[in-house]
């Protein structure tokens, strides 16, 4: 079942259960209001839970699971530290006013590890010199995982929404990378 059919699925049934109450006080309207509030809202707050809960239990099954290629994952700064290097190799402005960022990878562990979630809200962020941040472009130019062998590294390119002023640094789950020179 996708997320869309459990939102609308835990949306019926709010909206059913806000008719039953809405039938019952049918005479007093501030009370139909009311109940129809607190029915959307519930019905909104249980979306949002169901959502959040949908794609943290991806992220979990994911790590919890070892890739067919052996590969660990790694889906935040915590499980990073240890396992991988990163280094912002290069940041260039790209022909249609978008940035291209280089990242390196270096993976000092004995097995595979996939960087997963990348593409995901904040995840990773191109930071300029005013503070300001620019996302990855959405769709399929941009990975949202990364897998890097083991006992050596790789080099991922990222394209992030145009920025008028100079990069100084990609950040990474909260851990700003500099450009290195």
């Amino acid at each position: 079942m996708n997320r869309i059919s459990l939102l609308v699925t835990a949306t019926a049934l709010m909206v059913s259960a806000s008719t039953a109450l809405a039938d019952e006080v049918a005479t007093d309207p501030s009370t139909i209001k009311d109940s129809a509030k607190a029915a959307v809202s519930a019905a909104i707050s249980a979306g949002k839970n169901l959502l959040g809960g949908v794609a943290d239990g991806v992220t979990e099954g994911r790590e919890s699971a070892q890739g067919s290629d052996g590969s660990i994952v790694v889906s935040s700064l915590e499980q990073l530290d240890g396992q991988v290097s990163v280094q912002l190799l290069k940041v260039e402005s790209v022909e249609d006013g978008s940035l291209s960022a280089l990242l390196g990878f270096k993976n000092t562990t004995d097995k595979p590890l996939r960087l997963i979630n990348l593409r995901q809200t904040g995840a990773l962020l191109a930071i300029d010199q005013e503070g300001y941040s620019s996302a990855p472009l959405p769709g399929l130019v941009n990975p949202d995982d990364v897998t890097i062998p083991a006992k050596t590294g790789v080099r991922q390119k990222f394209i992030f929404e145009g920025t008028s002023t100079k990069v100084e640094s990609i950040r990474l789950w909260g851990r700003d990378f500099e450009v290195s020179n």
